[in-house]
């Protein structure tokens, strides 16, 4: 389910379509522009999409947000649409905090914005030209080439078998039983133990220590679910996290996870090895809580 966007005072985000009327399958360019307050730190520059794109709709690029002197930040995105009419640009959305006021992880949405789209066909239904009936076509006979290659067969199989009466019998390789593989569960406890084991944190690099746990905890995701974990936002994760994963307050213990190494990470927040070694047991909680889900899931499916 996606993420709602908390309104917070002091932003705008601008949708301004070019005025040229396109017509079906041209590209269509959508300037951004974004304002913000003076207090609040992007978690990305680069709008994404909110939900579902609408029918006949696709998104060519997304151009990175670049801050002008005036701090108003500008970009821009490429569609092309396949349906004649209006249709609607898709509402896009940036992750944004604003510590002073306690915002820690909210979202801005654009405005809605509208694209006139024009057909290439005039209006009306013209006939079609130019359709000629189709002909067969009479080549020439076959079956004496048909005949011919049905005899060249019958020749190599006659010959092989021959060989294979006059060769000696061999012996029957043994069969070696490759290894099982690591399930991506057992890999990615084992390397919540290696992190643990490096204590960054009483090495001073709390960050290392933070990125490696979040990482972790998306190449699990992407390697159980198909989600594209190691490439979302923290907001595209948790709007892409599956049912089984993410009910009984488990989409809730993520979100907490990744707000707090985005803290780490963007806001350059500071943790003692204390609250490092929490963090690292959380996630190795919710990393049993997700396998255990699964397995039980796994059972359900093997008894029906």
């Amino acid at each position: 389910m996606p993420a709602r966007a908390q309104v917070v005072s002091g932003q705008s985000f601008q949708v301004i379509v070019d005025s040229q009327p396109p017509t079906i399958g041209d590209t269509v360019t959508v300037r951004f522009r974004v304002r913000l307050d003076e207090r609040d730190l992007l978690f990305d520059t680069i709008p994404q999409p909110l939900g579902a794109l609408p029918p006949g709709a696709r998104i060519l690029s997304i151009d990175k947000l670049t801050r002008t002197p005036d701090r108003i930040f500008h970009g821009s995105a490429r569609f092309a649409f396949f349906r004649p009419g209006r249709q609607p640009i898709p509402t896009f959305i940036l992750p944004f905090m604003r510590a002073v006021k306690g915002v820690q992880h909210a979202t801005l949405a654009s405005d809605s914005a509208w694209v006139q789209i024009d057909s290439l066909l005039p209006a009306g239904n013209p006939p079609l030209k130019d359709i000629r009936e189709l002909q067969l076509f009479r080549g020439p006979r076959l079956w004496p080439l048909f005949a011919a290659a049905v005899m060249g067969v019958l020749v190599l199989l006659l010959s092989i078998a021959r060989k294979r009466r006059r060769a000696p019998a061999l012996q029957p390789e043994p069969i070696v039983h490759a290894a099982a593989p690591e399930s991506p569960y057992t890999h990615a406890m084992a390397r919540l133990k290696h992190i643990e084991d490096e204590h960054w944190p009483e090495r001073g690099q709390i960050a290392r220590h933070y990125e490696e746990i979040v990482d972790t905890l998306r190449r699990y995701l992407e390697a159980t679910t198909g989600v594209a974990a190691l490439e979302s936002t923290s907001a595209e994760l948790l709007w892409a996290l599956p049912p089984n994963l993410s009910g009984g307050g488990l989409r809730e213990s993520l979100g907490e996870v990744l707000d707090e190494a985005d803290l780490v990470k963007f806001a350059r927040v500071v943790p003692d090895s204390a609250a490092a070694a929490l963090f690292l047991d959380h996630s190795r909680d919710l990393l049993r809580d997700w396998h255990s889900r699964a397995h039980a899931d796994e059972i359900v499916d093997a008894l029906r």
